[in-house]
This record gives C-alpha cells, structure tokens and sequence, in this order.
C-alpha cells in the first residue's frame, strides 16, 4: 500500500501538558482536514482497560438470545440488537435497524445520569464498570484532542469544549460474524457519524472501509491504537474546515470481528452551528445553518442512518447553484 494511501497515525507520547498537545496541534488538524480520519498511539488510556473491555463485551455477545434480549434496544437507543429482531415492534419504531445491521449494543454512560449508566447489562458482571471506567478515560483523551483543535483553530483551548458541554460519550460495540460471499447480513452500511468525533477500538481484524476521493479503501487498525473519525457535527462547527467522512463496516472472512466506537456527543440543548470567531462578512461566510443537537437528532431517526445526515441537514446551498 502507497503512503498516501494509508491513514495517518500520530503519536500522542509526550502530549500530556499543553506545550506537548500543541506540537502535534497542526498534525491531528491536518488529518482532519486532509482525511477526517486517523489513527493516535501511545495515548495514555489504560491498555489493560482496552483489553477487558472487548473482552467483556465478546463475553455479552456470546450469551444466549434469550438473555440478550432482556436489554433489547429502547425508544432512546439505549440496548441491544441484531438482525433476527428487525420485525420486533419497539425495534421497528426506532427506525435504525434494518435485516442487515449488525448485531451491537449501544449507551450513553456519561451523562452524570445513574438510571442511564444501570441500563448496561449487570451480565457479564465485568461490563457494567469496565464500560464506565473506559467512558471515562476515553473521554479524557477525547478532549485533548479537542483542545489541540481548538487552539489549531485560533479559538482558546476550552472553546470547543465549552460548546458542546455537558458531553456525553456513547459506547456502541458491534458484533461481525464470519463473512462468507452470500452473507450480506452483519454489515454496518455508509453514513458519517453525527456527534464531534468517535475513538474506535478495533480488534486487529481489518473491516472498517472510508470513503476517499471517491472510492473505498480498508483501515488496517493497529495494535493498542485508536482509530479517531471527525463526525458531521465537528465539521458543522468548523465551517468546513475539517471534514466528515462516510465509512462503512463488515465482517471478516478468517475471523468474526468486534468493534468499539466511543462517540464524543455534544449535551442536547447545545447549538450545533458555525464558530462566530471562524466567520466573517467576505472570504468566510457561513457554509451551515445552526440546530439544537437534540433536533438533529430527531432528523436522524426520521431519515435513518446513511450518508452525511447532520451536514446535509445544515448546509447552506451556494447562490447560484
């Protein structure tokens, strides 16, 4: 594979002051920019938490149906699900799961919300505090990162941070069965994420593809890193500047395959639209409009999950096209 054809990976190692996150500020503003995709090493997040959290998660899909289904999905997206549940009446509401959507298990955990963070299964009994205790670390990289943008884009360190607060992260873990050449089933389809960015913890199994200069291309997840995805509403508040990028997952023909995506997501009364201080009269207008978080959120649900939602939802269209 060419160099230009595989993501860029920073090394986060010596990134724990400012002076540190600042030196590789233009690199991570870069990626996003150039790819809307990366990969970060030596980023300080327990890598033993790493391995028990897929461990606790292979332990929950290896369960048998009728335990899974105790925590099947809600009208706040809070659960589990798979394709065999697809007809189920609360599933067919949400609207989201299709016969091929893989089988996950998705929550928000970090709301400050005790009832939100009990709703992850007390099955495996590891689960419920590894998913905490990983929220929490995560969510800590998370916003060094999002200072390092911050600063990239002349604005103070806490700015972005202040704007979508208070942030939840959501964990999402899908579950990939062997791919086999008649298997469509299992299968996350092409869409962008909403919220500011996702950290994705692969398995060392190849499966995620990214959408790039019109063609689709495979991330090779490397050991103990994060794959990091800007998502729509980042690029909202950017104006453009850095971009979301639709991507696709499935399943793996030597192996099954889990996945982690830790989803920074902006508090739902927060205003998801252009930075004023990026704006001005005459090179920088606005290229979105502005929304509640929770608003776009609704959209979302109504239209499903496939292509930019978020960005299309608030595009500005150029005069004259």
């Amino acid at each position: 594979m060419k160099m230009e054809d595989e993501v860029p990976v920073i090394d986060l190692a010596g990134t724990q002051d400012d002076a540190g996150l600042k030196s590789v500020g233009a690199q991570i503003a870069k990626a996003c920019e150039e790819w809307g995709f990366f990969q970060i090493i030596n980023h300080g997040v327990d890598l033993s938490l790493m391995d028990r959290i897929q461990e606790a998660y292979r332990e929950f899909f290896y369960l048998p149906p009728e335990e899974k289904q105790k925590y099947l999905v809600d009208d706040q997206f809070q659960g589990w699900c798979c394709p065999e549940m697809s007809g189920h009446a609360r599933v067919k509401k949400i609207g989201l799961i299709t016969p091929e959507t893989c089988e996950y298990m998705y929550h928000d955990v970090l709301y400050g919300d005790p009832d939100r963070q009990n709703l992850v299964p007390p099955n495996p009994p590891a689960l419920r505090a590894t998913v905490l205790e990983y929220a929490t670390q995560v969510r800590a990289l998370q916003e060094r990162v999002l200072a390092a943008l911050s600063q990239e884009l002349g604005l103070e360190a806490d700015a972005l941070r202040r704007l979508f607060a208070p942030a939840d992260v959501g964990i999402r873990a899908n579950f990939y069965p062997l791919k086999t050449d008649d298997n469509t089933v299992g299968v996350l389809p092409a869409h962008s994420d909403a919220p500011v960015f996702t950290f994705l913890l692969a398995d060392k199994v190849p499966g995620l593809e990214i959408r790039r200069h019109g063609r689709w291309m495979q991330v090779e997840p490397l050991q103990n890193a994060f794959i990091v995805n800007v998502a729509d509403c980042l690029e909202v508040v950017s104006n453009g500047r850095f971009k979301s990028v639709e991507h696709k997952g499935g399943g793996n023909e030597g192996r099954e395959r889990i996945s982690i995506g830790a989803f920074y997501n902006p508090a739902r009364a927060a205003t998801i639209g252009p930075v004023a201080q990026l704006l001005d009269e005459s090179s920088r207008r606005p290229r979105y409009g502005s929304a509640r978080f929770a608003d776009l959120q609704d959209q979302l649900v109504a239209k499903g999950v496939h292509g930019k939602r978020y960005v299309e939802a608030l595009k500005i269209p150029v005069e004259g096209s």
